[in-house]
């Protein structure tokens, strides 16, 4: 995929665990529109910069693909009114749903796994939280306002 446009925003400083065989894991990811536009090395992500992107650091944590249920876009494809958005790997042309980690969830003890947070909840490009989320953001922002872990099973609580 060759880009005729800038990234939007690029995340950056941590691992992707990207769940497609081809590209088991990548150092950046770049995202326009909602969508993922490039996964590859930090060099070859940071050279889609624009001079507007919004470089975010992954603080060292790991991404993970996110499916979003979307209650207006299954009651839409249920009907046959359209096509499902692609979503489930981090790979060019997917919904930029993903999680960040504080660490590998496929690399620490189960035990290490009581200590795992969320650091990062990304929707279609957009953050919905952050850890220590930014204080600029407004009392309107869907952020959540409080720290939340992934218990035993793997549900976020």
């Amino acid at each position: 995929m060759s880009p005729t446009q800038p990234a939007d925003r690029i995340f950056e400083g941590g691992t992707l665990l990207t769940m497609n065989d081809q590209q088991p894991t990548a150092e950046a990811i770049a995202v326009q529109a909602g969508r993922i536009l490039a996964v590859g090395t930090r060099a070859d992500i940071l050279a889609l910069r624009g001079p507007d992107t919004e470089v975010v650091s992954l603080r060292g944590g790991t991404m993970i693909p996110a499916i979003v249920d979307d209650p207006t876009t299954t009651d839409a494809a249920a009907s046959g009114d359209a096509e499902p958005q692609p979503q489930g790997t981090l790979e060019p042309g997917q919904r930029a749903n993903f999680v960040v980690l504080s660490d590998n969830p496929l690399t620490i003890t189960p035990r290490a796994r009581e200590d795992l947070r969320v650091l990062h909840i990304v929707k279609d490009g957009e953050s919905l939280y952050f850890d220590n989320a930014r204080a600029a953001k407004t009392e309107d922002d869907t952020v959540f306002s409080e720290a939340l872990f992934l218990d035993e099973s793997g549900w976020l609580v």
